[in-house]
């Protein structure tokens, strides 16, 4: 639930300056700042003066209150009494930064939007030179640069790579948003912050751009589908944002369960948006290689302190998640099947996988991923059966006239192999139990 009720605490940042706005005028809002906030008391007013203290007056904030349990929502109905061009939203519960994010963009009026985090900052003339570049080239988005306020020296080390200057030179053109994302990889400058991406509103909201809701690192998703899909962007070296680095926030504190239910959830809508789309971009195949490598990254933890039930609800996510499951922990059991057959597979063998149902799809996966060639399946019966499993032929074995280099590998409960390598001896096979595999 929310409210969006205009706050009676009292005002905790810098005034506004004299000329700033006043209730009565009404102005074009050329750039909506979306701000979900949540306890940061200590780092708010200097957020919210640096956004308010912009050159470029024609603005709004939209700052979210996420429930917050400090002060954070007394601080911000402050500034709310104090200037205009603030709104304030109270949520009843928390929700996390993508569901604020998105609030803020459905209630945007500028004609573009910036998304900031509460406790970072912009430099004050980085709303009207994004303005007006955006303007001047037309643009879906423009992509910037950051320098780092650091909390301690500590983090300062461990953090020094955040704002490293980008390898390629971006800003003399347009790009398309796949052409960009893949130049971006070919250089190793790809990174998903939204705080240094300024975009176009309608262009978002056309494209039904939105933030993964109660999860984390939900800019992964939400930055690659911008790059992805727009069709004029720019990406220029200006350190207009700055970035807090303190202790315990999402980038800095331990590893939790939390951080691979993220990652799995990105990863399912990119590989969801690049097949909707048809998308064939280096760029977006290398990002969902790196959702990948975070989920192998994250998953001994989750596995080990995460009740799945209570992170997974809908049945897409169950269903994907008990399929990764499947291929992490059972992967390695079906290697060593591989090994423990290996000698008996001849060097130029091609492999028929006898058997089409659970084993036998394990099977093929371990085998193929161990390099095989794999010629198709084989079943005692195709009735009830696919035609086709992973894009090989499913056949019936008395229809199969071994050559000299074929194999079948008998995917099979251990009780039932036994039988079957007989029929296939009689007419001619050789054959291994993978099943039976020790």
């Amino acid at each position: 639930g929310l409210t969006g009720r205009k706050g009676t605490g009292k005002y905790a940042g810098t005034p506004p300056d004299p000329d700033g706005m006043t209730r009565t005028e009404e102005r074009m809002t050329k750039v909506t700042v979306v701000i979900p906030v949540y306890g940061v008391e200590k780092y708010l007013p200097a957020c919210m003066d640096s956004v308010l203290g912009q050159t470029l007056r024609e603005i709004e904030i939209i700052a979210v209150d996420d429930a917050s349990p400090d002060r954070c929502g007394e601080i911000l109905d402050g500034y709310a009494m104090q200037d205009s061009r603030v709104q304030v939203v109270h949520l009843t519960e928390n929700y996390m930064q993508g569901h604020g994010r998105n609030l803020g963009l459905e209630r945007a009026s500028g004609k573009y939007v910036y998304f900031l985090d509460s406790d970072d900052m912009v430099t004050p003339d980085a709303l009207e030179k994004l303005y007006a570049l955006a303007e001047q080239d037309r643009l879906d988005g423009v992509i910037f640069g950051a320098r780092v306020l650091y909390e301690n020296q500590a983090l300062a080390r461990r953090n020094a790579d955040f704002a490293n200057d980008r390898n390629g030179d971006y800003r003399d053109r347009v790009y398309g948003g796949q052409e960009l994302l893949d130049a971006f990889f070919e250089h190793f400058d790809w990174d998903c912050y939204v705080q240094k991406a300024f975009w176009r509103r309608d262009f978002l909201l056309e494209q039904g751009i939105r933030f993964p809701v109660r999860t984390e690192h939900e800019d992964e998703y939400f930055s690659f589908a911008a790059c992805v899909l727009a069709e004029r962007l720019r990406c220029i070296p200006d350190p207009y944002f700055i970035r807090r680095y303190r202790e315990e926030s999402v980038m800095t504190r331990k590893p939790h369960p939390k951080d691979f239910h993220g990652y799995f959830i990105n990863y399912l809508r990119m590989t969801r948006l690049v097949r909707e789309h048809g998308i064939e971009s280096a760029g977006a195949e290398l990002n969902i290689r790196h959702m990948i490598e975070r989920m192998q990254q994250f998953y001994p933890l989750f596995r080990r302190e995460a009740r799945p039930e209570d992170w997974f609800k809908t049945e897409e996510e169950k269903t994907a998640y008990y399929r990764y499951v499947c291929l992490q922990d059972l992967s390695a059991y079906y290697r060593r099947k591989v090994d423990g057959i290996r000698d008996r597979i001849p060097e130029h063998a091609r492999l028929w996988i006898y058997g089409a149902g659970v084993i036998g799809k394990k099977a093929y996966r371990a085998l193929e991923s161990e390099g095989y060639r794999i010629e198709g399946f084989l079943v005692s019966s195709t009735a009830g059966n696919p035609g086709v499993l992973f894009g090989r032929e499913v056949r019936a074995a008395d229809t199969v006239t071994p050559g000299p280099d074929d194999v079948a590998v008998i995917a099979m409960a251990m009780g039932e192999w036994e039988d079957v390598g007989k029929v296939l001896a009689g007419r001619g096979w050789n054959y291994v139990p993978f099943g039976n595999a020790r």
